[in-house]
C-alpha cells in the first residue's frame, strides 16, 4: 500500500482563515489585531501576506509543500492521464507497471528532474502513481469480459466517426501488419509409390531462423515497401540485397517488432505518403503494445496520422492483410523456397536469402485485386458494419469469461437446465425430450487466461 502522510498536530492555519485575516489587514486593521481575532500566530499571518504580495499562493501549509514537490506540472499530468484514458478506450489499457514506466519516460524525455529511485528502477514510484490517480480521477479496474461482437461494434462505431470527421479518401486509408518468414519451407505433396508409409522432402533444416516482414497497403491497392527485421544485434545494408525496391531493414535480438522498430517503419510510412496535419491518413493496426508507445503516438500526432487499433482476436476476419494477402504470400513463399533448394544443391538457406525470395512472392501475392478484396472482406472500405453474419461470432462463446472477483448476478442462458431427481423425473422425461445441448454442452473456455505463448521482451504474435 502507498504511504499517505497523516498530520499528527493541529498547528498551522487554514487557507480561508488566512485569507480573511489578510482582508482585514488590507482594510486597516493591524497584523497583530487581525491575528489575535483569527486565533493564529502573528508571524504566520505576516509571512503569508508578504509571500502573497510577491508570488500568488495556490496552497498553504503542508499542501503547499506537496505542491512544490510535484514532479510533473498540471498540464503534463493532464496530458499523461488523457493518453492513458484513450488507450483504455481503444481496448489496450495499461497496467500500473506500464503507467509508471510511461511516466518515467515522459519525464525523462522532457528533461524534468526525477528522484533517484525513479532513475534506478526506470519507472515512477508507487506512491506517486497513487497520488497521480487521485489528482486525475483514475482508478484500477478489472476489464469486463466482452464478446468479440461487442468489440467489433465499437470498432465500426469509431471507424464511422473518424470517416465522418476526416473524410478519408481510399488512398488515405492504410493497414499495416507484420508476418514471420523462416528459412525452412513447408514441403508440399509429392508423387510417390502407392502404399509407401514414409515420404521425405529436403528442407533447409529442422528449425530455421525467423525474419519479420512489416508492410502496409491502402484501400486503392497500392503498397508501401516492406521492412525486414533480422535476428541479431547489428544490422548491415547487404542484409536486404535483392529485396523489393525501396525496402529497409533493421535488427532486434528476437527478430520481432518492438517499440523502437515500429517507430522506424512509422517514419517510413510518413515519408512514402507525405502525410501531414493538413493531409491526414488513417492507419489501422493490431492492438499490440509496441504500436502505442509514447514516441509512436507523438510521431503520429505530429504528422497527421490517425491510428485505430483492431479489437483483440479478430485479425483473421478484420485484418485485410491476413484475409487476402498473407495466405497467398505464404503459399508462394513455400514454392519459391522449394525452388531455391532445387537450384542450390547442398546449400543451406540463410536469413540473407529471404529478402530475394520475398521479392519474388510479393509480385505474385500483392496484387491490387487481392488488396482490394481484403479491405472489402473486412468491411473497412467500402464501409460495411454488417459484413459479418451473426454466426461468425459463435467461436467467441468459447473464450467468453466472467470477472472472477465479482459474483454472478444473472443466469447463464447457455447452460443446460438443472436435472430433476425424484418421483417427478419420470413424468418430465416422457413429456420433455432431452436436448443435445444437455447431452453435450457447448465448450466453454476460461476467458480470463492467456492461451498463447509469449516470449521474453516481446509481445508480438506473428501470423
Amino acid at each position: 500500500m502507498p504511504r499517505v502522510y497523516k498530520r499528527k498536530t493541529s498547528r498551522g492555519a487554514a487557507a480561508d482563515v488566512l485569507e480573511r485575516a489578510t482582508s482585514e489587514v488590507r482594510e486597516g486593521k493591524s497584523v497583530r489585531a487581525a491575528a489575535k481575532d483569527a486565533r493564529i500566530d502573528r508571524m504566520t499571518l505576516k509571512r503569508f501576506i508578504d509571500q502573497k504580495e510577491n508570488v500568488p499562493l495556490k496552497k498553504t501549509g503542508y499542501d503547499g509543500v506537496t505542491e512544490a514537490k510535484r514532479i510533473l506540472s498540471d498540464g503534463m499530468e493532464s496530458e499523461l492521464a488523457k493518453h492513458i484514458k484513450n488507450l483504455a478506450d481503444q481496448f489496450h489499457g495499461l497496467t500500473t507497471l506500464k503507467c509508471r514506466e510511461l511516466a518515467y519516460e515522459f519525464a525523462k524525455r522532457n528533461n524534468i528532474p526525477v528522484p533517484d529511485s525513479w532513475s534506478r528502477e526506470e519507472r515512477a514510484g508507487v506512491d506517486w502513481l497513487e497520488l497521480f490517480k487521485n489528482r486525475q480521477h483514475l482508478s484500477c479496474r478489472t476489464p469486463e469480459a466482452t464478446t468479440q461482437q461487442h468489440n467489433v461494434t465499437v470498432f465500426f462505431d469509431q471507424l464511422a466517426s473518424l470517416m465522418e470527421r476526416y473524410k478519408f479518401p481510399p488512398n488515405r486509408i492504410y493497414k499495416m501488419d507484420e508476418t514471420g518468414v523462416t528459412t525452412v519451407q513447408k514441403p508440399k505433396h509429392i508423387v510417390t509409390q502407392t502404399g509407401k508409409k514414409q515420404v521425405g522432402a529436403v528442407t533447409c533444416g529442422e528449425r530455421g531462423e525467423l525474419v519479420t516482414v512489416v508492410s502496409a497497403v491502402n484501400a486503392t491497392g497500392n503498397t508501401i515497401p516492406p521492412m525486414f527485421i533480422f535476428p541479431g544485434v547489428e544490422y548491415h545494408e547487404h542484409f536486404i540485397r535483392g529485396a523489393p525496391t525501396g525496402s529497409i531493414g533493421t535488427a532486434t535480438k528476437s527478430g520481432r517488432v518492438n517499440e523502437e522498430v515500429f517507430c522506424v517503419y512509422l517514419e517510413r510510412v510518413i515519408q512514402q505518403t507525405d502525410c501531414s496535419k493538413d493531409r491526414p491518413l488513417l492507419l489501422i493496426l493490431d492492438n499490440r503494445s509496441a504500436h502505442v508507445s509514447l514516441k509512436s503516438v507523438e510521431m503520429a500526432r505530429d504528422n497527421g496520422i490517425v491510428m485505430l487499433t483492431l479489437p483483440p482476436r479478430t485479425s483473421h476476419k478484420m485484418q485485410p492483410l491476413d484475409v487476402s494477402l498473407y495466405g497467398p504470400f505464404k503459399t508462394y513463399y513455400n514454392k519459391a523456397m522449394d525452388g531455391w533448394m532445387r537450384t542450390h544443391h547442398g546449400q543451406t538457406a540463410s536469413i540473407y536469402a529471404i529478402p530475394e525470395i520475398v521479392h519474388e512472392t510479393f509480385l505474385s501475392a500483392r496484387t491490387p485485386r487481392n488488396i482490394l478484396s481484403g479491405f472489402r472482406s473486412a468491411g473497412i472500405f467500402p464501409f460495411n458494419r454488417d459484413i459479418f453474419p451473426q454466426g461468425a461470432y459463435a467461436p467467441s462463446t468459447v473464450t467468453d469469461g466472467s470477472n472472477p472477483d465479482e459474483p454472478s448476478t444473472s443466469a447463464d442462458l447457455s447452460a443446460p437446465a438443472p436435472s430433476v431427481t425424484g418421483p417427478e423425473s419420470t413424468l418430465l422425461s416422457d413429456s420433455a425430450p432431452v436436448s443435445p445441448v444437455e447431452i453435450m454442452p457447448f465448450p466453454k473456455g476460461d476467458g480470463n487466461k492467456a492461451s498463447k505463448k509469449t516470449y521474453k521482451g516481446d509481445d508480438t504474435n506473428l501470423d
